[in-house]
C-alpha cells in the first residue's frame, strides 16, 4: 500500500494503485484492522476523487465500498448490515453520513386561523 497520506491528498492515484495490484484489497483491510476501517478508507477516497469531491462518505458509499473489498478478497457473503458497518465506523471516530429520518406520518393539526377560514366557508 502506499503511503497514508496518498489516499487524502492524491485519491485518484491510490485508488488506482489499489485496483491495479491483485493484493492491494488484502493488505488494505489488513492495515485498517478489518474491513470496516478499510471500507472507509475506500469509500472516502472515492469521495474525494469524484467530480464534486467530498470528504465525509455517506453511508450508501460507505456499503458500497464494503461490497467492493468484500468481492476483491473474496468474502461478499459476509458483508456487513449497513448500520453495523457505520455503527463499528463511528466507534473508531470516523464520521460517515447517514440517511435523515423521515418524518413522523400524522401530520399537526392547522393552525387556528386556517381552522377558522375552512369553518366560515362551511
Amino acid at each position: 500500500m502506499a503511503r497514508r497520506n496518498e489516499e487524502i491528498d492524491h485519491p485518484a492515484e491510490w485508488l488506482r494503485a489499489l485496483f491495479e495490484d491483485a493484493s492491494a484489497f488484502e493488505r488494505l483491510v489488513t492495515e485498517s484492522g478489518g474491513m470496516a476501517h478499510a471500507a472507509y478508507r475506500l469509500a472516502r477516497a472515492r469521495c474525494r476523487a469524484s467530480a464534486v469531491p467530498t470528504a465525509l462518505p455517506t453511508l450508501g458509499e460507505l456499503q458500497a465500498a464494503a461490497l467492493i473489498l468484500a468481492r476483491r478478497v473474496g468474502t461478499p457473503e459476509t458483508l456487513p448490515i449497513k448500520s453495523l458497518l457505520a455503527s463499528e465506523c463511528e466507534s473508531q471516530g470516523l464520521a460517515v453520513i447517514r440517511p435523515i429520518a423521515p418524518l413522523p406520518t400524522h401530520s399537526a393539526p392547522p393552525p387556528p386561523s386556517m381552522r377558522m377560514a375552512a369553518a366560515r366557508r362551511a
